[in-house]
């Protein structure tokens, strides 16, 4: 059975930060470890997939998907988002606006960002599949571009005062500014334009021991005293 295209998820091709690095949200399953924005890596609780079906003609955006395309963030592709899709917004850029902010991280529906940054409604395909992701509590996390999708626990009194699902008007007057400012990093962060793993400690390389030198490379011999 074929849903409306009016709610959130994940269209299936949109790639998610994971501990392996970038998968395709099609691949992923229950117990896999996904990038957040505050929690760390967090193990997805689990995964509902749907088919969507847009009907010919279809003119409203509410009832349509998001087109962000190829290199309007951070993605050298067109991304897609689901019209009702939580994206978190960054506050930090938006500080010194007189607009009354949200003292939680903001998250707008996509389809209000239709008009900024070349996003536009459109449909990917007149039928479509989509997952959305569910976690123990509400969690923002990495996808494809760079975008922080919102995902909420689905469980009543599991969600998370670090975010805000922010009015129609007030998200509208965000969407706005963050275009008129310019800076796509409102909306996404660069994190979105690396392939391989992003790891969860850093990795420092090992130094030779002083007065040694590494095998197979040219240096000054070991002296002896």
């Amino acid at each position: 059975m074929a849903l409306n295209a009016r709610r959130g998820g994940l269209v299936h091709g949109t790639k998610v930060s994971t501990r392996g690095g970038w998968k395709p949200v099609e691949q992923l399953q229950a117990g896999d470890l996904i990038r957040t924005l505050d929690s760390g890596f967090k193990a997805v609780s689990r995964i509902a997939t749907d088919t969507i079906a847009v009907e010919p003609g279809e003119t409203k955006a509410e009832n349509m998907p998001v087109r962000v395309p190829a290199h309007a963030a951070f993605n050298v592709r067109p991304v897609w988002l689901m019209p009702e899709q939580g994206v978190a917004l960054d506050n930090t850029k938006l500080a010194q606006d007189p607009i009354k902010l949200p003292l939680s991280l903001p998250v707008v529906s996509a389809r209000l960002l239709c008009g900024a940054f070349r996003i536009i409604s459109d449909v990917p395909a007149s039928c479509f599949n989509i997952s959305t992701l569910f976690f123990d509590q509400d969690e923002v996390i990495y996808i494809e571009g760079g975008f922080r999708a919102f995902c909420p626990s689905g469980r009543f009194g599991a969600g998370s005062s670090s975010y805000e699902v922010v009015e129609a008007e007030t998200a509208s007057n965000l969407v706005n500014l963050s275009a008129r400012g310019a800076d796509i990093g409102v909306l996404a962060n660069s994190l979105g334009s690396l392939p391989a793993p992003v790891f969860d400690h850093p990795i420092v390389p090992t130094r030779p021991a002083r007065g040694a030198r590494r095998p197979g490379r040219p240096g000054r011999p070991v002296m002896m005293i």
